[in-house]
This record gives structure tokens, C-alpha cells and sequence, in this order.
């Protein structure tokens, strides 16, 4: 028996590629490819089209209406959205979380779709909230006097929330379509919150969002790479780093950046409450612009990733009172690098860091005495010093200048860095 396409489903799977902004004949095109056949003329589809920018056609109110009845093999929207990839083939970011917003069942059908965002961006400054994405999806929240302007692609709406609890529920909500999704995957998210606390010691409305969200949703993210920047305290971060599956995440970029009103950074991470997550430790790339980290918390806490890239205000941030000369030592020394640690990591590709205020004269002077004695035979660069590994005869090079130290371990790959070098 043919399959007969009922016109809800016709009308939401056009209202769907209306929302992601295809043309009547690229949705046409579409339509024929879905249902195989010409269920609507181009003129159909136009006139369509016009109803919706007119505001004659509500999607949540047609599927209300429809009562479809088990014995008749009728095609539902339901059913269209259920066709393996169709989800993922014909509907962007956009579309998911409008059809989402249509009916329960609607909703969970979306869910277990599988979800690929390429790059997710979730913002706070002052009164503005944004998430947004690569693939065209945008949503910017401003809390004003009069509620929370809500911009949503290029549609405006103004709601009348005029407390906090309104305002966190309703960015909360958004976020929650996002992070909810168990089949969701994203490569890289990245969070930058440029607001100070309250008094009370409360973050900002847009992150309580967030960190709501997180402790809500009962599935672990799927995320490859986290990009984090912040200017205050941020409790939030630690909440986002535990909500990652730990064997799923691989990279982790850290700014803390100085505030406005204050040339010290407000905040220096604890770096032991993260060396104690499974998320840390599982790490393969670890960038951290902190300048007001350690040579002793270097040592400590980042020897165990693969790639280390580390930019910090100045070597001499030494809180344990060793000179910097036996700091360096001791990054490199074979006796003192137990428990993974530089010569100790077999999977160490390379350890860079750099300082805004050069090393001393005579410092660098002595370190570089020091290095000497591994200095032999290594004619073709001679500004890096090979040292031994302990029981192998591969070598860890090192490069020490007044603003840089650099580290290669034996797992370095020329080719891979060509770009960065």
C-alpha cells in the first residue's frame, strides 16, 4: 500500500527548512528528495512560504490539531523525523531547537538525533549572554530594565522578566535544548566570561545559567576541545570541566585575563583541585595563559600532557624561595623527575613556556653553564641541548633564552609544528 503524506507532516517538514532560511526552491528540491515524489508544486511551496512570513501558519498549532489514526498508513511528521539521517542531513541548529519547542514528542524525537556541532560559543559581558555556533546558529540574551531582550536570528522579542530567577530560568532553558541532548558532540566549546561577581560572591546571571545546566543534565558532554577565558573566580569552570567525559576530552586552552580596573589577575587557580580530576590528567594538550603562575606549580601539575604550552608573567614567580637556576634544574633533572614528569612522560612531545619579563643576564648565564655539559655533538642546532633519557638512547632537547624555555620530547614530530614554528 503507498505511503500517503498527510499534510502536517508536509507543512512542519517545510516550516523546518523555512526556519534555516532555504529558498522556496531549494525547499522544492528538497521535499521531492525527502518524499520521492511531488507532494507540492514550486507554486505550493512559495505561497507556503509567504503564509509562514505572514504569520498564518503556526507549527505547534497544526500537530495539536491532528489526530492521526493507527490503521491508516499515513506519513506524520513524527514519522519524516524518524527516517534515519534525515535529522542530521536536512536540519541545522536553528531548526532542531525550533521544531523542539513544538510538542513533547516532537521534542524527544529530536533528542536522540545525533547532534555535531563543529564550535559552540557561549558568552557573558555585562547585560549580554550569547550562544552561538558556526553553523548560522545565534542567540543573544540582553537583560534590561524592562525584561530580557531575546534576539534569535535576525528574530527580536522582548520578555517580561524583570527578576533574576525569570532570567536565569529562561537562558537556562536554551542552554538546556543544547547540553540535554545525549547524542550531542561537540569538537570545541568555548566559554569566555568577561563580568565580574556580584558582592555576594555570586557569578553573573549568565553563568549561574550554565552552571545550573551542568548540574542538571544526567549525561556526561561529548566534547574534544574546551577553550575557557575569565577574569574573576570562576567557579563554574571546575563544573564545566567535571560535566566533560574524561576520556572525550583532549585539549584544554585557559585565558585568565586581567581586569579593567586591576593590573594583578583576580584569581589564581588552586592547580591541585584540578590535578585531582580524571579530566586533567587524561589531557593531551594543555595551553594556560596565567601570569601568575609557577615554576614549582609547572613542575607539579602540567609534565604529565603531551603538549604543553604555558604563557605566564615571569619565571621568577617562585613561591618556595628556590632560585630560578635550580627550578630549571629540577624541570629537567632525572632524580627529581619521578612520577611522570618530564623525562619521565614517554609520551612527550614538547613543553613550552614563555615569559613576558626576560630571564637575568647572569641567571641565563648560569643555566646555560649548567646545560653545557650535555652540549656535545649537536653541531646542527647549536642553541639546543640534547640530555639523555634514563636506560634509551633518545634525548630530550631543551632551549632556554631570556623569555623562553622549550622543551622537545621524544615523541616531537618536526612536521607537526612546521606552522607554529
Amino acid at each position: 500500500m503507498p505511503l500517503i503524506f498527510n499534510q502536517e507532516a508536509i507543512n512542519g517538514t517545510l516550516f523546518a527548512l523555512h526556519f534555516q532560511k532555504d529558498t522556496p526552491i531549494v525547499a522544492h528540491q528538497k521535499l521531492i528528495e525527502m518524499t520521492g515524489k511531488k507532494v507540492m508544486n514550486l507554486d505550493q511551496v512559495t505561497e507556503f512560504f509567504e503564509k509562514i512570513d505572514n504569520g498564518e501558519f503556526r507549527l505547534a498549532e497544526e500537530i495539536e490539531e491532528v489526530i492521526v489514526e493507527e490503521e491508516k498508513p499515513e506519513v506524520t511528521l513524527a514519522h519524516i523525523l524518524n527516517v534515519p539521517d534525515f535529522v542530521e542531513k536536512y536540519l541545522d541548529m536553528d531548526a532542531r531547537f525550533c521544531l523542539r519547542k513544538t510538542c513533547f514528542t516532537i521534542r524527544e524525537i529530536i533528542n536522540k538525533k545525533l547532534l555535531d556541532i563543529d564550535c559552540l560559543y557561549y558568552k557573558c559581558n555585562g547585560n549580554f549572554i550569547e550562544i552561538s555556533s558556526n553553523d548560522y546558529f545565534y542567540v543573544l540574551f540582553k537583560i534590561t530594565e524592562g525584561g530580557l531582550n531575546v534576539t534569535n536570528g535576525d528574530i527580536e522579542k522582548v520578555i517580561d522578566a524583570n527578576n533574576t530567577e525569570e532570567q536565569i530560568e529562561l537562558i537556562q532553558r536554551e542552554l538546556t535544548s543544547i547540553f540535554g541532548n545525549g547524542k550531542l558532540r561537540i569538537e570545541t566549546l568555548k566559554i569566555e566570561n568577561c563580568q565580574e561577581y556580584y558582592f555576594d560572591g555570586e557569578p553573573h546571571i549568565g553563568m549561574t545559567a550554565l552552571r545550573n545546566t551542568l548540574k542538571q543534565v544526567s549525561n556526561k558532554l561529548k566534547i574534544s576541545n574546551l577553550e575557557y577565558c575569565i577574569e574573576e573566580e570562576d567557579e563554574v569552570f571546575i563544573e564545566t570541566l567535571k560535566k566533560i567525559g574524561p576520556k572525550r576530552l583532549k585539549s584544554l586552552k585557559l585565558s585568565i585575563i586581567q581586569s579593567l580596573h586591576n593590573w594583578i589577575p583576580n584569581w589564581i587557580p588552586n592547580w591541585e583541585d584540578f590535578n585531582n580530576l580524571e579530566q586533567w590528567r587524561h589531557l593531551k594538550l594543555l595551553d594556560v595563559r596565567c601570569p601568575q603562575l609557577t615554576v614549582p606549580d609547572i613542575i607539579r601539575f602540567f609534565t604529565h600532557v603531551e603538549n604543553v604550552y604555558l604563557k605566564i608573567d615571569s619565571f621568577y614567580n617562585i613561591s618556595n624561595n628556590t632560585s630560578l637556576h635550580n627550578s630549571i634544574m629540577e624541570l629537567k633533572n632525572v632524580s627529581y623527575l619521578s612520577d611522570m614528569k618530564l623525562l619521565k612522560n614517554p609520551l612527550l612531545k614538547q613543553f613550552k613556556i614563555r615569559a613576558d619579563k626576560k630571564i637575568r643576564d647572569s641567571d641565563l648565564a648560569d643555566i646555560k653553564a649548567s646545560l653545557q655539559q650535555y652540549n656535545t655533538n649537536n653541531a646542527t642546532y647549536p642553541c639546543w641541548v640534547n640530555i639523555p633519557y634514563p636506560d634509551s638512547d633518545k634525548k630530550l632537547q631543551i632551549l632556554v633564552n631570556k623569555n623562553v624555555i622549550w622543551f622537545k620530547g621524544q615523541c616531537y614530530v618536526e612536521e607537526e609544528y612546521k606552522f607554529e614554528q
